[in-house]
């Protein structure tokens, strides 16, 4: 009876989602739970180490490891690999498939390895070119904290591209979880291991949450029937095809990652404390750029890809604008709500400990300059993903290249002609990402509406307006209370006192769940057929199966194994 209960709540990890909606939704829930710890771990730093020198070196000390990891894996290789194992798995040929992913993850982890041994032993030539405003007092720092990322990513590589062969099997409920998992590491490290190393705990901390990241999916995939050679099948046609993709998606990722390296390599030469309030800032713009926007565009690859091996261009088209407009009608007025409550969400996520006022301010400015780009960086996901789908990955490089040009001009322009003459010069690294992202955005959406025959302008622009009517209606009913003043004091003083922290978690409570609903009313009476399928899933929450959407039960014998 006890293995009969522990299999059947065990079973929800391994049931295989069938649409890209559902699979999104249930992505969405555990991504928000991540995206919720993650903003919990940032407010334990924030309050321990407030914008200091220190988490500056925190934050230099990631960029390296993480251009690594996600070149190799999170961007290159998953999205190169996914359309082409997913026809092995179609085809229920077990053994080349398992063959393949092994020969993929070996050579992606022999290229880790050596790259990863450089950072090791000479993290701090590469921590000056990352950071080179760096103060020196805090050079050592960022040095041993490089050394312990870069340790702790190797499994992360793991487990990210574990991640990767879950959702060619769609599996998205264990993948959601991992970064979960992840977060949950760092933040032990923070409470619990910083009381004895300092910020050097944190580093510990992420070792062990790349750990636990990687060993929740293991056992889902032993029992898919996932078996792990060490082998290098360089002459494998699909092996050769995959690597011939991945290299421009690599150089794609690399395009991206140098992005914000521009923006660290800036904000390390403005004052103390700037980058860690742009990394804050990007965190939170992140939220629903992780929580709708990636959750989307993942649950959508394998259906794309599908679809456009089996010549259905038509189904192609429905699929990706469909999949398009149901991200935007769920990014867009998060991106309101970041915008017009950007203080109060600050001061709520950060604002304790070390993190001070002036800290507080800034992040909240550098942060609402970064949501206005969020709809188009969404996009961008999705779109890359036709893309892929297409087994087009040159494409997406051309206009990446573009991109970063674009953004270091920007970046340049904004902050050091412009910011100067404010207290905050690092917001205008949020507004040239904005920018940037934009550009890439609809630049690769107008090119591939010409590659596959056209969308057709209603089609585009309709349900954009269904998106933006709601969206500027709901900015303004919003903007003019909260910031309407009386004799030099803002009115909504004169209601509730602000200064405490459980008066501003209900305001800001309040005024959300009042914009949202304008929001959804507002689409209701334009007939969003956005919110209508969303509203359509919803019976589905009664049944946890329904919403699931089990199929292909798993082989109970390998229970017994």
């Amino acid at each position: 009876m006890v293995n009969k209960i522990l299999y059947k709540s065990s079973s929800i990890f391994f049931q295989r989602q069938s649409t890209i909606l559902s699979a999104a939704l249930i992505m969405m829930l555990l991504v928000l739970v991540s995206r919720f710890l993650g903003l919990w771990r940032n407010w334990f730093l924030a309050r321990y180490f407030g914008a200091s020198g220190t988490l500056d070196a925190f934050n230099t000390a990631f960029v390296i490891p993480d251009l690594l990891a996600n070149v190799l894996i999170t961007g290159a290789l998953s999205v190169a690999f996914i359309p082409i194992f997913t026809t092995y798995v179609k085809k229920n040929q077990k053994n080349e498939a398992n063959e393949l992913a092994s020969s993929i993850l070996n050579l992606a982890l022999v290229v880790y390895v050596l790259v990863a041994l450089l950072v090791f032993l000479f993290p701090s030539q590469f921590n000056r070119l990352i950071a080179p405003g760096l103060p020196d007092q805090f050079r050592e720092q960022a040095d041993n904290l490089t050394r312990l990322i870069v340790f702790g990513e190797f499994f992360l590589v793991i487990g990210s591209f574990f991640t990767s062969v879950l959702q060619s099997y769609h599996r998205f409920v264990i993948t959601a979880l991992a970064p979960i998992a992840y977060n949950l590491g760092i933040i032990l490290g923070i409470i619990i291991f910083s009381r004895f190393y300092g910020i050097y705990g944190v580093g510990l901390g992420v070792v062990l949450g790349a750990l636990l990241h990687l060993s929740i999916q293991l056992f889902v995939l032993r029992r898919l029937g996932f078996e792990y050679k060490t082998i290098f099948k360089f002459g494998d046609k699909d092996v050769i095809r995959i690597l011939k993709l991945s290299l421009p998606r690599a150089l794609g990722v690399g395009v991206g990652q140098l992005e914000w390296i521009v923006s660290v390599i800036i904000a390390s030469t403005l004052s103390t404390g700037s980058l860690a309030i742009l990394k804050f800032s990007s965190d939170l713009q992140n939220l629903p750029l992780g929580l709708f926007g990636l959750t989307i565009a993942t649950a959508a690859l394998p259906t794309l890809s599908l679809e456009w091996s089996e010549g259905k261009k038509e189904e192609f088209k429905n699929t990706f604008l469909s999949s398009l407009f149901q991200l935007l009608f769920l990014v867009v007025p998060v991106c309101v709500l970041l915008i017009v409550l950007r203080i109060p969400v600050v001061r709520l996520v950060l604002g304790s400990g070390l993190f001070d006022w002036g800290a507080t301010v800034t992040t909240a400015t550098t942060m609402s300059l970064f949501a206005l780009g969020v709809f188009a960086q969404a996009g961008f996901l999705l779109v890359t993903r036709a893309y892929y789908a297409m087994h087009d990955t040159l494409t997406p490089l051309k206009i990446a290249l573009a991109g970063l040009v674009f953004h270091i001009v920007g970046s340049y322009v904004l902050v050091y002609g412009f910011g100067h003459t404010t207290v905050a010069p690092v917001a205008y690294l949020g507004l040239a990402t904005a920018l940037s992202g934009a550009f890439s955005f609809f630049v690769l959406l107008f090119i591939l509406d010409r590659r596959v025959g056209g969308f057709g302008w209603k089609r585009i622009i309709y349900p954009s307006i269904k998106i933006l009517v709601p969206a500027m209606i709901m900015a303004v009913l919003l903007y003019l209370p909260l910031h309407y003043r009386y004799n030099n004091e803002f009115l909504i003083d004169y209601i509730i006192d602000t200064k405490r922290a459980l008066n501003l978690l209900f305001l800001t409570g309040f005024v959300a769940s009042t914009g949202l609903a304008v929001y959804l009313l507002t689409s209701w009476w334009l007939k969003s057929e956005e919110l209508r399928s969303f509203v359509k899933m919803i019976p589905s929450f009664r049944k946890i199966t329904k919403l699931l959407n089990f199929e292909e039960p798993v082989d109970s014998t390998r229970l017994d194994h």
